[in-house]
């Protein structure tokens, strides 16, 4: 588990490892992009890139994707990212040209959104950009949601306080400032409400950076990731996961340990399952790690981790 300044148990790593896998949730799908899960881990939402249309299947068991925000239109903006909020409302990033949006909708079982008649809209602003690396990410409480990523000149980063089924204005007010050279391409937050995004420098490395509400750097790590695509904590035991590139060039889901080593903290990746070309990761509940895999169909399988039990405390690493 992370011992850094967010609670976490200090010292101490359960270990993990990958149990069966159930039958892929989406085998092939016609370019699924992003992953998001509901409050409750039974819903996994997610856009597909092809249709245009935002989608959702069930987490426990093997299901039939369906559209819960139709396909966009010439007249539609384009879904780029999506995020659940409370309940039964997703909150989706559009682009039509080179206006940006924030539009929210109910997703419910029985009935496909309007994806021109939103609960919500929100203006982003101008920027050009086909936004692939724009992410976001909602605290566990559904309090407040950030994007990031967006394209320049907006901010890189915006915040906005979630009331019920209703956001507030996006704002980078608190935000993190995002060093020259620097670029946030994945966010989640901690189960203690502190903002976590990975931040790509010009020659590729990846830093994890965590931060308080206020937007206080709290910690800055170097992930020890060639590449992440994507990260999340896992409900109930705090565990990083992370999809993308190791340094050896393996990729695939990992678990990012926080350990020590000449007297220092630093992330060790473990990888934990292989996938070809990972690019998201939710954690849908203690016993389901969602990812998104594979070039150019893709793939959304469902990994199951088993506690082999606690390891005790793990001392520095070689």
């Amino acid at each position: 588990m992370w011992f850094v300044a967010v609670s976490f148990a200090a010292f101490t790593n359960i270990c993990m490892a990958a149990g069966p896998d159930r039958e892929p949730l989406a085998s092939g799908h016609a370019a699924p992009k992003g992953l998001a899960v509901t409050a409750n881990g039974q819903t996994v939402v997610s856009i597909d890139a092809a249709r245009q249309a935002v989608m959702a299947v069930e987490s426990e068991r093997v299901d039939e994707w369906r559209d819960v925000v139709g396909p966009a239109s010439a007249d539609v903006p384009v879904p780029i990212a999506v995020e659940c909020l409370t309940g039964d409302v997703v909150a989706v990033v559009c682009r039509s040209g080179d206006a940006w949006t924030l539009r929210t909708f109910r997703a419910v079982p029985s009935a496909i959104a309007d994806p021109a008649k939103p609960l919500q809209e929100i203006d982003l602003g101008v920027a050009k950009g086909t936004g692939d690396e724009v992410s976001m990410a909602v605290n566990h409480a559904r309090g407040w949601l950030v994007v990031t990523g967006l394209p320049k000149p907006l901010p890189p980063i915006l915040r906005a306080a979630v009331a019920g089924v209703r956001l507030g204005p996006l704002s980078d007010r608190s935000c993190p400032g995002i060093p020259d050279g620097q670029r946030p391409v994945a966010v989640t937050a901690s189960p203690d409400g502190d903002l976590v995004i990975v931040l790509r420098s010009a020659d590729g490395d990846d830093a994890i950076a965590f931060y308080d509400t206020g937007g206080r750097e709290i910690l800055r790590l170097p992930s020890g990731m060639r590449h992440v695509a994507g990260i999340d904590f896992g409900r109930g035991d705090g565990m990083l996961w992370a999809v993308g590139t190791g340094a050896d060039g393996h990729s695939g889901l990992w678990r990012l340990d926080a350990t020590l080593r000449d007297g220092r903290q630093v992330v060790q990746p473990v990888l934990i399952k292989p996938f070809a070309a990972p690019v998201a990761v939710v954690a849908a509940s203690e016993r389901a790690i969602i990812v998104l895999h594979g070039e150019p169909s893709r793939t959304v399988s469902r990994v199951e981790p088993s506690s082999l039990g606690p390891s005790g405390s793990r001392s520095a690493m070689p």
